[in-house]
């Protein structure tokens, strides 16, 4: 439905260089982006008493893969937004060292929400960066 994209999400996703497939897959991100833009701008107008639904709340925006041809799954680019309460440090960048699996982020999200939990998946403990 997007004006220049043919074809399907996925198959798009593996532009093997390919420059109109490398166009399109940039109109989907760009169009996927205006969206969590927009969800973001609606929870944050949400009032819940002195705070706003966003600052309550933990949202994840990101990818399993950061390269579809290649199925690389390292160096993701994720965001997290949203306070969780005040439950996260924000607004900062980082960086883990490289073979961090994705599942630490994954189990601190489920401990600060307090799911009473050991592990998750190939955890090897959590991200207490991004915890206040």
């Amino acid at each position: 439905f997007l004006d220049g994209v043919e074809g399907g999400h996925h198959s798009i996703s593996h532009p093997r260089s390919h420059p109109k497939r490398i166009e399109m897959y940039g109109k989907i991100n760009q169009w996927h982006a205006e969206q969590f833009q927009y969800f973001l701008d609606r929870v944050s107008s949400m009032k819940e008493g002195d705070q706003s639904l966003l600052d309550n709340s933990i949202v994840l925006y990101g990818s399993s893969l950061r390269d579809g041809d290649m199925h690389r799954a390292s160096n993701l680019p994720i965001v997290l937004a949203g306070g969780g309460g005040g439950s996260l440090d924000t607004g900062q960048n980082i960086i883990f060292k490289e073979d961090t699996p994705l599942a630490n982020l994954y189990f601190t999200l489920l401990k600060t929400m307090g799911v009473p939990i050991d592990s998750f998946a190939d955890s090897t403990g959590t991200l207490d960066d991004i915890l206040a």
